[in-house]
């Protein structure tokens, strides 16, 4: 089974499944694919986003430790002024997620691996069970930081006790992810 590219994202947040809906190529030419971010998953992407901005973004790894969250936290928001397909929808049903537009059934992402080349991204997204990716997108530095910034807007509306600015821990202590 090859993998679904998607070129397009939809989020909704969704407070009875307690996850994030990432919806892949919902209004687009190609194939429609729903995953669910778990609150575990998106915290962890989450804090691995810190240190994957410094290491990628040529601004931020040749300045000195000390400002390199001020400036992550300057390209983050600068990357958000653009809107490249990807969108967010809000969900208010009471039976999850039937108020999505997505037909596709959404299934739980096990695993999102996130490479680096050139200031392009490719994210592969893993299911539970697959060793191959079921999807693939490739991102632009700015559309990185927007996918992240919907990740990051869903755990604060889904109340799951992240820092209200993405990059403010980038300032103080390390992350370490376990």
């Amino acid at each position: 089974m090859s993998s679904i590219r998607i070129e397009a994202f939809t989020f909704e947040y969704n407070e009875l499944q307690d996850r994030i809906r990432l919806t892949g190529n919902l209004y687009t030419e190609g194939e429609e694919v729903s995953f669910w971010f778990t609150r575990r998953l998106a915290l962890r992407l989450l804090n691995a986003a810190v240190e994957l901005v410094k290491k990628t973004s040529p601004s931020i790894a040749n300045l000195p430790a000390e400002h390199q969250g001020a400036m992550a936290l300057f390209e983050h928001q600068s990357a958000q002024l653009e809107s490249d397909n990807i969108t967010e929808t809000a969900s208010n049903d009471s039976e999850g997620s039937q108020a999505s537009a997505s037909e596709a059934e959404p299934k739980i992402l096990r695993r999102l691996d996130i490479s680096c080349k050139d200031q392009s991204y490719q994210l592969s997204f893993f299911l539970s069970g697959s060793e191959t990716a079921v999807a693939v997108s490739k991102l632009t530095y700015a559309q990185l930081h927007q996918l992240l910034s919907l990740i990051h807007r869903g755990a604060l509306a889904l109340d799951w006790g992240v820092e209200t600015s993405l990059f403010a821990s980038a300032s103080g202590a390390p992350v370490t992810l376990q």
